[in-house]
């Protein structure tokens, strides 16, 4: 009976890791690097969300600071106002 080795692809992130500490100096390499190339791939995941939650807030940001100025302006013409009828 021939036991084959599963995919490096279909591994598991234990699986990976055991073959690092238990494997051959070959494999191990192949097998930290199939981990590496996964890690990478969730940081890129990371950074992208990231950016879309970054990029959300700064379009909040910005509709709150030109609220703050349309209700700055309109303080002014009430006080503009009443400064007048108290004259």
């Amino acid at each position: 009976m021939v036991n084959f080795s599963p995919k490096i692809e279909d591994a598991t992130d234990n699986q990976l890791k055991h073959w690092i500490s238990e494997s051959s100096p070959q494999y191990a390499q192949i097998a930290s690097n199939e981990l590496i190339k996964r890690s990478i791939s969730r940081l890129e995941e990371t950074i992208k969300k990231f950016n879309k939650q970054s990029s959300e807030q700064t379009q909040k940001m910005i509709w709150l600071t030109w609220t703050i100025v349309v209700l700055t302006i309109v303080m002014v013409a009430g006080l503009v106002i009443q400064i007048i009828l108290a004259l």
